[in-house]
């Protein structure tokens, strides 16, 4: 089937049926991100759900989980290279959301066209105006859409109410002087005030995000990618940033040995009531609340603004957890209707109460157990990528940029000046080479 004529069917109602005469000889729909349908895990079960769904329409199709050839999303990658990928998959990071390369490569289908079909299950609404404008930005390229959202990541600090309760924090800091007066209350009372991960990513959002509040998202993002170096990591407001990191280490704030600690170690010390504040994403709380005791009262509220810094506070960071079809899947138009399904309200509130996840769809409600996220969102004037799109346009850049940053704040290796000189030289070294 033509594309425009694929549209102009799906205009009028789709999954009725019907399509199946347009359909190639091959009857297998390939989705990367099912699991065996024996996994209990709530996402999986939904997404058979809508499989299942997709199959009673189009019985002719079989969908399934898609072979790596036990490699994961490697093998899966080198099946989009041979140019026989699945129908449905990921071309993003958990960093940063959609990888850019991917697209300029031509190995991703742009579904700018089909995202202007009617909403599943909203009436007279398009599917594309379902998605909260907010996420739209991860989903894009140069203005086209490549990747549709299943789920939104965003950042914020998570705080145990009753140990705030107890030494009198507050439990909505809205500057860093009253994060820091909170973290100084804790300790005091002989509670961990913060725990925190070595050994991931996680240690790089302290200085993303005191770098935004201080100097701004579009000074920042210059600064990750700007080949020109029209902003300098040396320039006052990054030292700045380093500088508040290492007054919490100073303090003695972080966990005792953190650098040592693996995610899941870190976060156990917050379920068990020793640690009061973990800095973390909204997955958080999707897989683990088999550990949550039932009177555990989680709270969460955004990192606060610094004092004359020039970001604006009510920005956001994170990313969103997509899905896309390849550019040479299969079966694209039936790829399109299992992710239009996605993004079905239907399927939306299901995940919402099941799997615990963040909806991207306009006035979606919340999970319940994320306590303070509402009024951080409705509040939210903009979304950031994780490390502002560094790491999707330059992945090698963005690792030897966090490799810097554990030298500084877990190893405790270069004070820092040294820090930000450091990653100016990496910057400029890599852009000039690029560009040469």
């Amino acid at each position: 089937m033509e594309r425009r004529e694929f549209l102009k069917y799906m205009a009028f109602g789709t999954l009725a049926g019907g399509c199946g005469s347009y359909l190639p000889d091959q009857h297998l729909l390939e989705v990367s991100t099912l699991q065996s349908r024996a996994a209990e895990i709530p996402i999986n079960q939904l997404l058979w759900q809508a499989g299942d769904r997709l199959m009673e329409a189009h019985p002719e199709i079989r969908v399934e989980a898609a072979s790596g050839g036990g490699g994961g999303y490697q093998e899966l990658m080198i099946r989009v290279m041979e140019g026989h990928p699945p129908d449905v998959m990921t071309f993003s990071t958990a960093e940063t959301g959609l990888t850019y390369a991917y697209v300029e490569q031509g190995h991703v289908l742009d579904l700018t066209e089909f995202l202007q079909l009617p909403a599943y299950d909203t009436l007279g609404a398009s599917w594309l105006e379902t998605i909260n404008p907010l996420y739209h930005d991860p989903l894009t390229y140069k203005g086209r859409f490549y990747a549709m959202p299943q789920n939104v990541i965003s950042l914020q600090i998570y705080c145990n109410a009753g140990l705030y309760e107890r030494v009198g924090a507050t439990l909505n800091p809205e500057t860093w002087e009253e994060f820091l007066d909170n973290c100084d209350r804790l300790k005091q009372a002989g509670i961990i005030p913060i725990t925190q991960d070595g050994i991931h990513w996680y240690t790089s959002w302290w200085f993303d995000h005191l770098a935004q509040r201080l100097v701004g998202a579009d000074v920042i993002g210059k600064a990750f990618r700007d080949p020109q170096r029209s902003v300098k990591w040396t320039e006052p407001g990054f030292l700045a940033a380093a500088h508040l990191v290492g007054e919490l280490l100073d303090r003695g704030y972080f966990a005792e040995g953190f650098a040592g600690l693996n995610h899941i170690e870190s976060e156990l010390l917050f379920w068990q009531g020793r640690a009061a504040t973990v800095f973390v994403g909204t997955w958080f709380t999707s897989g683990r609340t088999e550990v949550m005791a039932e009177d555990f009262r989680l709270h969460a509220f955004r990192f606060p603004k610094v004092e004359g810094g020039k970001g604006n506070p009510r920005e956001l960071i994170g990313t969103v957890n997509t899905l896309s079809i390849p550019a040479r899947a299969r079966h694209p138009e039936l790829a399109a209707e299992y992710l239009r399904l996605i993004n079905s309200r239907w399927f939306q509130q299901q995940m919402v109460e099941k799997a615990l996840m963040v909806s991207p769809l306009v006035n979606a409600e919340l999970p319940g157990v994320q306590q303070g996220l509402k009024a951080i969102l409705e509040d939210t004037a903009k979304f950031n990528a994780f490390s502002f799109g560094l790491e999707g346009a330059h992945p090698f850049l963005y690792r030897q940029y966090w490799n810097e940053w554990n030298r500084f704040m877990v190893a405790r290796e270069i004070p820092a000046t040294e820090l930000v000189e450091n990653l100016e030289t990496l910057f400029t070294n890599y852009y000039r080479t690029l560009n040469s």
